[in-house]
C-alpha cells in the first residue's frame, strides 16, 4: 500500500504532494481522491480552491496564493497540473524560487502537483520529500492489477472467463515504457462492459470483438501465429502493423523482447521453478499462462534460433547493412517457416 493511500484513508493530509509518472489513470484517480477528501463540497465555486494547468506557471503568483489565508476554512487547496517545473525542461530560477517556499510551506494551504516527470535531485523536489510526499505512480502489476480489473467487472455485475481475461490483458497491456497502460485498459474495460451489459459473463469472443489492441498486442498476436506456423495470419497481422506506421526496427525489438520472455519461461519450467516464483519474475500471472500455452507448441531451441536471427537483423539495420522493412519481412518469414 502506498503512503498516499494511508493519507487518504486516514484523512491525515500533508501540506504538499507531488504525484508524477506516465500513468495517467492513477494520477487522475489519486488527484480526485485528494480533492474529494480536502474539499468534500467540491471544487466548483470554492473560494478556497485554485487550479493551474500547463507550462508557463507563474511561480510568484502561485506562492502568493499559497501564502493567502483561507476564507472561513481551515485551509485552501491549490492544484498544479503538467507545469513541467520539476522536469529537466523546467526553468531553474522558477524551480529555485519554489524550492525556497517549499522549505517552509504554509500550514494553511494544501498544495498538489500532478506532473509527468520529477528529477529527485532538484531542491524543490527534495523539499517536498521533507515537508510533504513525493510519489511516483506507475501501472499496477500482478495481483494488484488483476484485482483492479476483476473488481471493475464485478462492480458492473459481470464475470469473465479465464481465457477472456488472459486475452484482455494481452490486447490491452500495450505499454513498454510504463506509460498509460491502465488508462488504456480503463477505456477498453468501459467498452467491454457496455458491450456485455445484457449478459452475465464476458467471454473470449466478446474480448476479440471489442478490444482491438494496439502495437504490442499485435506483436503478441504475430508471435502466436509464428508459433502456430500460420503464414496467412502472420501476413495479415504484418499488414495491420504497416497501417500503424510503427518503425520496423521497433517491431523487431518487441518481437525479440517477447521471445526472450518466452525463453526465460522455458528455462524456469525446465528447472522446476515454482509457479509463484515464475509469476514474480514475469510480473504478471497472465503472461505465465500465455507463455506456458505457447511452449507446448515451440521448443526452446526454436526460440533461441529466432532470437539469434532477430538480434542479427537488429544489428544489420543499425549498421546500415539492410533496409529495415526488408529485415522485418525476412525475420517473419524465417520464423514462421522454421
Amino acid at each position: 500500500m502506498l503512503e498516499l493511500d494511508n493519507d487518504i484513508r486516514s484523512k491525515n493530509y500533508r501540506n504538499v504532494y507531488l504525484l508524477y509518472g506516465q500513468e495517467t489513470y492513477l494520477k487522475k484517480n489519486y488527484r480526485n481522491l485528494l480533492l474529494k477528501g480536502l474539499l468534500p463540497d467540491g471544487t466548483d465555486g470554492s473560494m478556497n480552491f485554485t487550479a493551474y494547468e500547463g507550462t508557463g506557471l507563474d511561480v510568484k503568483e502561485l506562492i502568493a496564493q499559497a501564502q493567502t489565508m483561507p476564507f472561513f476554512a481551515d485551509f485552501r487547496v491549490i492544484l498544479v497540473e503538467n507545469s513541467g517545473i520539476f522536469s529537466k525542461k523546467g526553468k531553474k530560477e522558477d524551480r529555485d524560487l519554489l524550492g525556497d517556499y517549499l522549505a517552509a510551506p504554509s500550514e494553511s494551504t494544501k498544495l498538489i502537483f500532478i506532473e509527468n516527470e520529477a528529477v529527485k535531485s532538484y531542491k524543490a523536489v527534495k523539499e517536498i520529500e521533507k515537508n510533504g510526499l513525493v510519489q511516483e505512480l506507475t501501472a499496477w502489476k500482478g495481483d494488484t492489477l488483476k484485482r483492479w480489473i476483476l473488481s471493475r467487472i464485478k462492480k458492473a455485475g459481470l464475470q469473465i472467463t479465464n481465457d477472456a481475461y488472459t486475452e484482455f490483458c494481452t490486447r490491452t497491456s500495450v505499454s513498454t515504457d510504463g506509460s498509460d497502460t491502465m488508462q488504456y485498459m480503463d477505456n477498453e474495460l468501459e467498452k467491454l462492459i457496455a458491450y456485455c451489459a445484457d449478459r452475465e459473463t464476458i467471454t473470449l469472443t466478446d474480448v476479440e470483438a471489442i478490444c482491438s489492441g494496439q502495437v504490442n498486442s499485435k506483436v503478441f498476436a504475430i508471435i502466436d501465429a509464428i508459433v502456430e506456423k500460420d503464414e496467412g495470419a502472420v501476413m495479415k497481422i504484418y499488414t495491420d502493423l504497416l497501417i500503424t506506421r510503427e518503425p520496423p526496427e521497433r517491431i523487431i525489438s518487441l518481437i525479440e523482447q517477447q521471445f526472450m520472455r518466452l525463453l526465460l519461461t522455458a528455462s524456469m519450467v525446465q528447472n522446476h521453478v515454482s509457479t509463484q516464483e515464475m509469476t514474480e519474475v514475469l510480473k504478471q500471472d497472465w503472461i505465465l499462462r500465455k507463455n506456458r500455452q505457447l511452449l507446448s507448441r515451440i521448443s526452446a531451441e526454436e526460440i533461441s534460433r529466432i532470437l539469434k536471427r532477430a538480434e542479427d537483423y537488429d544489428y544489420r539495420i543499425k549498421s546500415g547493412k539492410i533496409d529495415r522493412q526488408v529485415a522485418l519481412e525476412a525475420l517473419l518469414t524465417e520464423a514462421v517457416r522454421r
